[in-house]
């Protein structure tokens, strides 16, 4: 005998009744006989009754003696906890750090999924014991105190760590290092680290500390390394030259940084036996570019669409144009000039009026008017109130090479270099790659492509600045601590790195077939609503059970090659 459950529709409605049923063979054929309608009895007794004719070992309870007692959000940090094993974070943890490790493997963990301090870190871990114990780590003997002193401890041995990590991920092959820096601000003013300098985050009277990080072509974090907030870019540069000679033991290396590295000054300050094995990819400033033109080593009409390539000396310099950048410089210039242009009108005319009146005044007293104490002319805060309008106006429309003001007196000059204004526009969507990697290793189209895989370094940044981790704003006032946070935020980003590149050609396609416009956000929320469930039976028992998947949720599995089956604690 079997239960069979039939489904019946009345009025518009759908109703599902329960029959209690057993097949026969009937000459040579197999037919149903419906024993008793089940419809009336109580649904537990119906499970019952299923269970006990199915002969299972399950407990047979009555579903009110069934209480979810908890409910934790379980798929999306099971996914970053194999993740993490998988790229080796765990490993080289452990191998360096021993007992400390779990408490670093729960920041990073913590880290992607609180997007908080550590005291947001620690609240969450102690609400969720059944996650503690799946990273090792006991609740009752858990302080926060535990959480600072491993991010301590952490920045200690990173130097340690980087160089197991750097093994681990390096291939043979591996030759090109990406480089870039960036800045991360500060709340308050005591961080032995914090310090005021060109900020990048765009927050005004904050003190920064500078972030440098060097990833291989592809953009996979190697090392990062945290630096004085008033640290110049360039001034950075040797520093990371001797840790990938030295520290991963690499014999041939280029080095790829942007136009503010100065690589190629920097390789110029250090000695023979140092600088050996190295080559390096960057980009001319347009003063470079500019002295390279007036010098004749560089010409115009060289820049078109097709990569042009010019030797000179020991260094091989790639012209290209981008025509949309090109566009979009212009229209910018001409905006920020029309800007400038209306703020100057605003001023000359205020400057005119007061001119006027000063003249007016002049005649009034020759014509001997009682009032003796008649203005009659700028005093000297007038005139430089004036001045400092005007070059605050030409500073925040980067206008000061095509303008020269002079106020007197007796005139408000403009004078506007035409000539300046036509050469800065030659220049528009045109940019120098420079590198002294010799033409066989790299050809010119290769240059340009490593010189562009720097966006994979700014797109770290910008996973680590913003939704993804937010390293900021920073709260630690202690040196080892800031350098264990950010730390702990790039290794935290390699996992996000990892399930994006994943994830993001599948989802592209998804998006695009079902005509829908998920996001790697909703993916997230997709996999917290994997919940882990602790059940409660009859006061007694306790069971542990996990939702069953979604459609879309195996899918996800499956892109990330992780077997749901192997979720359990």
């Amino acid at each position: 005998m079997y239960i069979q459950y039939c489904t019946s529709k009345q009025n518009g409605k759908s109703y599902t009744y329960p029959l209690l049923c057993r097949k026969y063979r009937e000459l040579g054929k197999i037919k149903t006989e419906v024993i008793a309608n089940l419809t009336k009895f109580p649904k537990e007794t119906v499970l019952a009754i299923e269970g006990a004719l199915k002969k299972s070992t399950d407990i047979l309870v009555s579903l009110k003696n069934i209480v979810i007692t908890k409910s934790i959000d379980y798929g999306f940090v099971y996914i970053l906890i194999v993740i993490m094993n998988r790229l080796r974070i765990s490993e080289v943890l452990e191998k360096v750090l021993g007992e400390q490790a779990k408490y670093v493997k729960l920041m990073i963990i913590g880290k992607i999924v609180c997007r908080g301090s550590k005291l947001c870190i620690y609240n969450w871990i102690k609400r969720n014991e059944l996650l503690s114990k799946k990273l090792g780590i006991d609740l009752s003997t858990l302080k926060l105190e535990k959480l600072y002193s491993a991010l301590a401890d952490l920045s200690y041995v990173q130097g340690k760590i980087e160089r197991k990590w750097n093994i681990y991920h390096k291939s043979e092959k591996d030759e090109v290092y990406l480089y870039d820096i960036t800045s991360s601000y500060l709340e308050g003013t005591t961080n032995e680290l914090a310090a005021f300098g060109y900020n990048r985050d765009g927050k005004k009277g904050k003190m920064q500390i500078v972030i440098g990080l060097i990833t291989n072509k592809e953009g996979f974090p190697l090392s990062i390394e945290v630096f004085e907030g008033n640290q110049n870019d360039h001034t950075t540069v040797i520093n990371q030259l001797q840790k990938i000679k030295n520290d991963f033991r690499a014999s041939n290396v280029v080095f790829v940084g942007d136009r503010g590295m100065r690589i190629r000054y920097n390789l110029e300050q250090m000695e023979e036996s140092q600088k050996s094995g190295i080559q390096y990819i960057t980009a001319l400033s347009i003063e470079e570019i500019r002295c390279l033109i007036n010098e004749n080593v560089l010409q115009l009409n060289m820049f078109s669409k097709d990569l042009a390539e010019i030797e000179d000396q020991d260094a091989r310099y790639i012209l290209c144009t981008n025509p949309d950048l090109e566009k979009e410089h212009s229209q910018t210039r001409e905006a920020l000039k029309i800007r400038f242009e209306n703020v100057l009108y605003d001023i000359k005319l205020s400057y005119d009026n007061r001119l006027q009146k000063n003249n007016d005044n002049k005649i009034r007293l020759h014509q001997n008017d009682k009032n003796k104490k008649l203005v009659t002319q700028f005093s000297e805060k007038q005139l430089d109130n004036y001045k400092y309008r005007i070059r605050k106006a030409l500073e925040i429309n980067h206008m000061q090479s095509f303008y020269k003001i002079e106020i007197t007196q007796e005139a408000f000059v403009v004078t506007f270099y035409f000539d300046k204004y036509t050469q800065a526009k030659q220049l528009d969507g045109k940019y120098v790659i420079v590198s002294n990697a010799p033409k066989e290793k790299m050809n010119k189209e290769t240059v340009r492509a490593q010189y562009k895989n720097l966006k994979h370094v700014e797109h770290a940044f910008r996973d680590m600045k913003t939704m993804h981790l937010d390293i900021r704003p920073i709260f630690h006032v202690n040196e080892a601590t800031t350098r264990g946070h950010v730390f702990v935020c790039m290794l935290a980003y390699t996992i996000i790195r990892e399930i994006e590149n994943r994830l993001f050609p599948w989802l592209k396609q998804s998006n695009k077939s079902k005509k829908e416009q998920l996001s790697l956000s909703d993916i997230e929320e997709e996999l917290k609503m994997i919940k882990l469930n602790i059940l409660q039976i009859n006061k007694h028992h306790e069971e542990i059970k996990i939702t069953a998947l979604t459609t879309r949720q195996k899918d996800i599995f499956m892109q990330l090659d992780i077997k749901p089956e192997l979720m359990t604690m």
